[in-house]
């Protein structure tokens, strides 16, 4: 079946997913044995088409990904294509490899240079990175992010937005003058490492490889990845980012240890204020596995709190709400926290602009191999105490 086949199929079952779910609504129902039937039918046929959907979608991009790589022409003079030429001869020979006017050129880029094999990446290189590692971290795709040129600490208001309230005052009165409870924390920006990626001296001679398109797919996943775990739940000390998990300061105990129930979930929405409820901004958040069981549940009407999505129509939702899969979440169980929920635009994540690559070439001598390390910095910060919750496990 072809890749457009099965989007139409996949949206097909989600409509009739929908009917079913709004028929029993309207008559004020739960399911019947043959409905929930019908319901478990469709939803394994939809679990299953998202799949295949997911594997091909995947093959293409990375089918697209190559080809925008390639299509720029080294051989032109273009500003891109002599930028993209410089920065793939010093990934495989070195800084030490360019000319005079090939090292002013790489100065001009906004490359920042050491004496020890180190340089900050061309921007291309970095939104490559960038762009890739969005597939790693779920909550930085739906949070404020900031992007910084340095890495100095800022002093930023932390509040509580359901203090801020005005007055009523009489004609030709003077307003009353009166700031809201805030304290000023220090957002600054940890550094994270890719670890060290060795490659063969013969893979960099290779000119038919793209070394800097493999290069930067590695930094992603590896940065992509301790970001998303950091700013989750970082425990702050140390090296360690300070995550929004250890921020959060309302919060709803789960009934079970190791499960999320519908009385959880409701339980949890209420601790966010109605304000952002009804904002239409509040999603939960959770991984995979929860997901998963959540898919299974059934609201107090016997109805399933999940809801597949119509393209161009509706998202999918859980219990009327948007989600959003955050791996770096824990799964359910003792001391654990499995989901978030509210508006996550009260989080503010820091990213500084440059990202540093240093190039190892006497480290891996001896097995005929360059080392590459990427380095990346970040933090981040709840601003708004009132705009998200957590749901916590007892320890036992």
């Amino acid at each position: 079946m072809k890749l457009h086949e099965m989007l139409q199929k996949r949206n097909n079952i989600a409509k009739q997913m929908r009917e079913l779910n709004d028929k029993a609504k309207d008559e004020k129902r739960g399911f019947t044995d043959d409905e929930n039937k019908r319901w478990g039918d469709m939803t394994l046929e939809h679990e299953q088409l998202s799949d295949s959907i997911e594997r091909e979608e995947k093959l293409r991009n990375l089918d697209d990904q190559e080809s925008q790589e390639r299509s720029i022409d080294l051989g032109t003079d273009t500003t891109e294509a002599r930028h993209a030429q410089l920065f793939e001869k010093v990934v495989r020979n070195g800084l030490s490899d360019l000319t005079t006017e090939e090292r002013a050129e790489f100065r001009a880029m906004g490359v920042g240079q050491d004496t020890k094999g180190g340089f900050t990446v061309p921007t291309n290189f970095r939104d490559k990175v960038v762009e890739s590692m969005a597939l790693y971290g779920g909550l930085a795709n739906v949070c404020q992010v900031l992007n910084t040129s340095d890495g100095q600490p800022m002093e930023w208001p932390v509040f509580d937005g359901r203090a801020d309230v005005g007055e009523m005052i009489g004609e030709n009165a003077q307003s009353g003058e009166e700031s809201p409870d805030t304290a000023n924390v220090s957002l600054g920006a940890k550094k994270a490492t890719s670890k060290i990626i060795r490659i063969s001296n013969e893979l960099l001679q290779d000119s038919g490889v793209d070394i800097a398109g493999m290069l930067s797919r590695r930094v992603a996943s590896r940065l992509g990845r301790v970001e998303a775990l950091q700013i989750i739940s970082g425990d702050g000390t140390g090296n360690n980012v300070n995550g929004v998990v250890n921020q959060i300061q309302q919060s709803h105990t789960a009934n079970a240890v190791s499960a999320v129930t519908y009385e959880d979930l409701v339980e949890l929405k209420h601790k966010v204020d109605p304000a952002y409820r009804m904002g239409g901004m509040c999603r939960f958040l959770f991984n995979d596995d929860t997901f998963k069981s959540l898919k299974l549940l059934k609201d107090s009407q016997n109805r399933p709190l999940w809801l597949p999505a119509i393209a161009g129509v509706a998202p999918s939702t859980i219990d009327g709400d948007q989600f959003t899969i955050e791996q770096a979440l824990s799964n359910a169980q003792a001391s654990s926290t499995s989901a978030m929920y509210g508006d996550m635009n009260g989080i503010v994540l820091r990213r500084v602009n440059y990202m540093a690559l240093r190039r190892l070439v006497e480290r891996y001598a001896d097995y005929d191999q360059t080392g590459f390390i990427g380095f990346h910095r970040f933090d981040v910060l709840l601003e708004d105490v009132a705009a998200v919750a957590k749901l916590s496990h007892a320890a036992s």
